[in-house]
């Protein structure tokens, strides 16, 4: 999968996940911005479009379900992973039901990575499959 040109929001307090998660995703190909804060982060989102947003679940102003919310109501559709440093099959259901594409761990770099290749991987097929509708359903009016 080409991962280029592909743009990466990571929103986390700590210095060192964000380090390391931006040096693993730009040595893959994918454009990263950092931010600290949920604020820092809306504006992000809302100035340059994203295609996936990776957001540590740290109460109280990294509250993921709170974010997860606030991106439905702007109407911003970019798949969204949540990092947490532990977490149970009932936390990654429940982040599912929240609209959230998944839940990675962020301590493996690495697992989040292919987390994010997946996810943009995923993107990248229903993409394809839906401009093929298009194509077929034009294509079967015109024949009409």
């Amino acid at each position: 999968m080409d991962v280029r040109s592909r743009r990466v929001l990571i929103l986390d307090t700590d210095p060192d996940t964000l380090i390391t998660l931006q040096h693993v995703l730009e040595n893959a190909g994918l454009d990263t911005t950092i931010t600290w804060g949920k604020a820092e982060a809306c504006q992000a989102v809302e100035t340059s479009p994203f295609d996936l947003i990776l957001i540590r679940d740290h109460p109280p102003e990294l509250n993921a379900a709170a974010i997860l919310d606030d991106l439905s109501y702007r109407g911003i559709c970019a798949a969204v992973l949540i990092l947490r440093t532990s977490f149970s099959c009932k936390d990654a259901e429940y982040f599912r039901r929240l609209g959230a594409t998944g839940v990675v761990s962020k301590r493996d770099p690495l697992a989040v990575l292919e987390h994010v290749t997946k996810t943009l991987a995923a993107m990248q097929f229903k993409a394809r499959s839906a401009r093929a509708g298009l194509v077929e359903a034009r294509s079967y009016r015109a024949a009409s």
